[in-house]
């Protein structure tokens, strides 16, 4: 496996993956081409540059994350880095532990250091966590003061486990520097029994080391990871706005509360949709969200399906012209101090 680049790797998957999303959702496409026939070209454009604008916040978590360590990086690079890894977490089963990968390759490529690497990934699926829970409560609780309880059909194991994920990311942040040199040697004992001497004492000392000196920057000023949540929560809310210009380029006119509640009820399945392309759930989450808060059934799949489209559809041959570009543009150093 040595043998082949991994971007081949990469590049073969995502092909095997798109062939397979346009045989299995094309009448998706084709009916949010109809909805789009019909539809105020106005508010479909705003509805673009919102999502546009979450890619930007989104980039912007990792330069933050960078910043407190001492990094930085272009913008535009940022920008781009986060859309490939939204798409490619959003195009392939099991798409996070990809999207994870690229993320790290190309963090790897710009020269940074490998404790700076995982705390960039750790801190970002930390922060998302947080923020999917808050809009996720939002929505709850919105819910239930305008329909009731009755109303509130919603997934709580999806709940249980975004806070397990959380905690559990929380527990081993905050252990001791001494419990952290233990896990390491303990994770390299076992990875060296099942695939041979891969790591050796001083490069997993060396990490740990690191990752305890990030982990102090971090924890001395806990106002970072709360701009992270924020950060987040922008890109909810962008995403919420354009779903709502999307409504009234529908002809529908809805509460910017009510579309945000509904947002942030169906953002809970994404967090266990391990199908191509979501497979369908998300658009299925959003629409019943929509039609709890009174949206017509109609406009609620019409919404849904051309929220899909220019989220996700409309950009994925933009995500492979930087997916293209990003792993074969030439390895930097970051200027660090």
């Amino acid at each position: 496996m040595r043998r082949i680049p991994w971007s081949t790797i990469a590049a073969l998957l995502i092909v095997v993956a798109l062939v397979f999303l346009i045989a299995q959702s094309w009448h998706e496409v084709l009916a949010a081409i109809e909805l789009l026939r019909g539809a105020d070209p106005i508010w479909l454009c705003l509805a673009l540059v919102a999502v546009g604008t979450g890619f930007v916040c989104a980039g912007q978590i990792y330069g933050r994350v960078l910043a407190v360590l001492g990094h930085s990086a272009h913008f535009l690079w940022l920008t781009g880095t986060a859309m490939v890894a939204i798409l490619i977490n959003q195009s392939i089963p099991g798409g996070s532990v990809a999207a994870y990968a690229f993320l790290v390759a190309s963090l790897r490529r710009k020269r940074f250091p490998v404790a700076s690497v995982a705390m960039v990934a750790g801190t970002e699926l930390l922060s998302w966590n947080g923020a999917v829970l808050i809009s996720f409560t939002y929505g709850l609780v919105y819910l239930i003061l305008t329909s009731g309880i009755n109303g509130a059909s919603v997934s709580y194991g999806a709940v249980i486990l975004a806070l397990l994920i959380t905690s559990g990311l929380g527990y081993a942040g905050s252990r001791s520097d001494d419990t952290l040199h233990d896990w390491a040697q303990q994770l390299k004992g076992l990875v060296n029994r099942m695939f041979g001497p891969i790591w050796t004492q001083q490069q997993v000392v060396h990490v740990i080391d690191e990752i305890i000196a990030s982990r102090r920057l971090l924890f001395e000023q806990p106002w970072r990871m709360l701009l992270l949540v924020i950060l987040q929560l922008l890109i909810f809310m962008f995403h919420s706005m354009a779903l709502l210009a999307i409504l009234y380029g529908l002809g529908v006119v809805a509460s910017p509360f009510a579309v945000a509640a509904a947002y942030g009820l169906a953002l809970i399945v994404s967090t266990f949709v391990i199908l191509p392309g979501g497979g369908g759930a998300v658009e299925t989450a959003l629409t019943l969200a929509l039609r709890v808060q009174g949206v017509p059934p109609e406009a609620a799949i019409g919404a849904a399906i051309v929220f899909r489209l220019l989220s996700f559809w409309l950009l994925l041959p933009v995500g492979g012209v930087l997916y293209h570009v990003l792993t074969r543009s030439p390895v930097t150093r970051p200027d660090a101090e």
